[in-house]
């Protein structure tokens, strides 16, 4: 129960920076980003089709210039796997895993290997 209870509040507040994100970055963001969905509309980490977000595989505080370029977004989700949060930003959404394509394309290949490499993306994690 204090799983499903945790997922729900994560999965809000990641739904809230979404929208935030989408009020506050280049006019183009919308626009790439649901363009990008169609073309990738499945999480890169699992394979789910629901909660679907776009990840900036550079991060965008980082490099602003690659906000809208399509080669450095990727799609996770944040159902039930989180694969947004545990794999992309190592369970840190203030940080970033540099290593999130390769991560993300062995959680879909292997999900048994799943612990493994959540763990390698909270200890890749940057600021």
């Amino acid at each position: 129960m204090i799983g499903v209870l945790r997922h729900f509040v994560r999965r809000k507040l990641s739904e809230h920076r979404e929208r935030k994100k989408d009020a506050t970055r280049s006019p183009e963001w919308r626009r790439v980003k649901n363009e990008h969905l169609k073309t990738h509309p499945f999480c890169a980490g699992c394979g789910g089709q629901k909660h679907l977000q776009v990840h900036h595989i550079l991060p965008f505080h980082l490099h602003p210039e690659l906000e809208l370029n399509p080669s450095n977004l990727v799609t996770a989700c944040m159902s039930a796997r989180e694969c947004h949060l545990l794999v992309s930003h190592g369970d840190d959404f203030k940080k970033w895993n540099p290593n999130v394509v390769e991560d993300l394309a062995e959680l879909l290949a292997a999900p048994g290997r799943r612990e493994m490499i959540v763990a390698r993306a909270k200890a890749n994690r940057r600021t």
